[in-house]
């Protein structure tokens, strides 16, 4: 019963979130904020292929080697987050701040809400902060940085980004309760 009731405060705060002019004051402070000597590096961050890399997988290919029955999360996160995503962005068709780049097939998901990548790197969070605590700091920040970057270069708006991470890490979470309980298959 709870996880119902958090799924409808989620909704209920995409409604009023979306409906008030906090991403356009958001997008405001973050054109202000561009700083051109750290773009290279945001740039990177900003790469899904990279995000893919660091928190996909080379935390498989360690899980892997140290714990066969969780190897499978990283994966599952990864997929259940991504299809979720693009659903939703096929529901809710919300242009982008800014008119990006087309490229064939990849313009199928050309849309704000919510941002791919912070849902991606959010579900990925709470299971690499479990299975590879020593690095939980790094997955934070690295999820966070990732998140702010889609601001940054206004791919997308604030409420894209926030929702997104908070669906992926509710994914993320569920995966690895499920996971805990038994409920997923054995690896």
């Amino acid at each position: 019963m709870n996880k119902i009731i958090y799924f409808v405060i989620l909704l209920l705060g995409i409604l009023v979130f979306t409906a008030s002019d906090i991403d356009n004051l958001a997008a405001s402070a973050f054109k202000n904020l561009q700083i051109p000597s750290i773009d290279p590096f945001l740039s990177l961050m900003a790469n899904f292929a990279f995000l893919l890399l660091v928190m996909l997988a080379v935390p498989s290919y360690i899980l892997y080697n140290e714990n066969k029955k969780a190897a499978h999360l990283p994966l599952l996160a990864f997929l259940a987050s991504f299809a979720l995503a693009f659903i939703i962005k096929l529901a809710v068709l919300r242009q982008r701040p800014v008119e990006t780049i087309n490229y064939p097939l990849i313009s199928l998901i050309n849309y704000s809400f919510p941002s791919m990548h912070a849902m991606v790197a959010f579900s990925l969070l709470p299971v690499l902060a479990k299975h590879v605590p020593k690095l939980k700091a790094f997955w934070i920040v690295f999820a966070s940085l990732v998140s702010f970057t889609r601001i940054y270069f206004s791919f997308h708006y604030l409420s894209d980004v926030f929702f997104g991470a908070m669906f992926g890490y509710f994914i993320g979470d569920w995966l690895l309760d499920m996971h805990v309980k038994g409920r997923l298959w054995k690896a």
